[in-house]
């Protein structure tokens, strides 16, 4: 089974279980994508994530209920996964416009959120720069946050915190260059850790530092050319767009890293590279 058919299977899953339990394994199964990779694509691959999906999908037909039957509001509330028919009522509104009470009446509109339907798109205008790596392990030390989908943008700000407060100058006390981001500890709601870090030279770790093991792996390794953070953003929308859907390889599922190299990082010309951990499919 092809790659858009997997993430067909996906979406007819989910609306399937609309009113149910969603089983995060099953999309793993069905999808053959690790669930916390799965909540890195969807953005990208589908323009939200897939949190907001589901919830958008679950209102979408609840405003239909209300319109099509004479069903309780504290009904839909527990049919749809609501603590209450206040927390119901307040994303009802937030995603419709209006209260439940108005959209039963059938005289304001409602905003419908369509089924997603993934077809295969002819991107990859570009080469994409790629080589196979084999490495050893190797640990990273550094500065982390903890980010999700809608919070990621804190990423570069998170950059040039670290550089205003002089973290850069003691991570290249233990380590060294190039710079480093891992991204690592990804959970299954979309959630992961951003280290900026270097490849670390001691065992002497400064207890305000973090470390994080990356195992032996081999590589995917694409090259990214031009100012940051834009170009970064555009290379990892074609690793999920284009590599990934159509390569015989597949995350591992360990850490992936952003190397950063000497230079001006605003510059057209600038180079740095992401590099994903895979395995061969299957």
């Amino acid at each position: 089974m092809g790659w858009i058919e997997r993430m067909n299977g996906m979406v007819a899953y989910i609306e399937s279980h609309l009113n149910d339990d969603i089983d995060g394994r099953e999309l793993e199964r069905i999808t053959a994508i690790p669930l916390s990779l799965l909540h890195r694509m969807m953005p990208v691959i589908a323009g939200t994530t897939l949190t907001e999906y589901i919830r958008r999908r679950r209102l979408t037909q609840a405003a239909m209920e209300l319109r099509l039957s004479d069903v309780k509001v504290i009904d839909l509330a527990i049919k749809y996964g609501y603590d209450s028919p206040t927390a119901f009522a307040t994303a009802f509104k937030r995603q419709h416009g209006v209260t439940p009470a108005a959209a039963r009446s059938g005289s304001v509109r409602v905003r419908h959120y369509s089924r997603l339907v993934f077809t295969i798109k002819v991107r990859g205008e570009e080469d994409m720069e790629t080589r196979i790596v084999e490495r050893d392990a190797f640990v990273a030390v550094g500065k982390a946050i903890k980010v999700n989908q809608e919070t990621k943008d804190q990423i570069h700000k998170f950059w040039d915190a670290c550089y205003s407060d002089g973290s850069d100058r003691l991570m290249l006390s233990t380590g060294k260059p190039p710079f480093l981001g891992v991204c690592y500890a990804m959970d299954e709601k979309g959630g992961f850790s951003y280290m900026i870090g270097l490849e670390s030279t001691t065992d002497d770790i400064p207890t305000d530092l973090v470390t994080v093991n990356i195992p032996k792996s081999t590589w995917a390794v694409f090259d990214c050319v031009g100012p940051m953070p834009g170009a970064m953003h555009k290379t990892w929308d074609r690793i999920f767009t284009e590599y990934m859907p159509s390569e015989i390889y597949e995350h591992a599922g360990t850490p992936d890293l952003e190397v950063y190299y000497e230079g001006d990082v605003s510059a057209e010309d600038y180079h740095s590279e992401v590099w994903i951990p895979i395995v061969k499919k299957g």
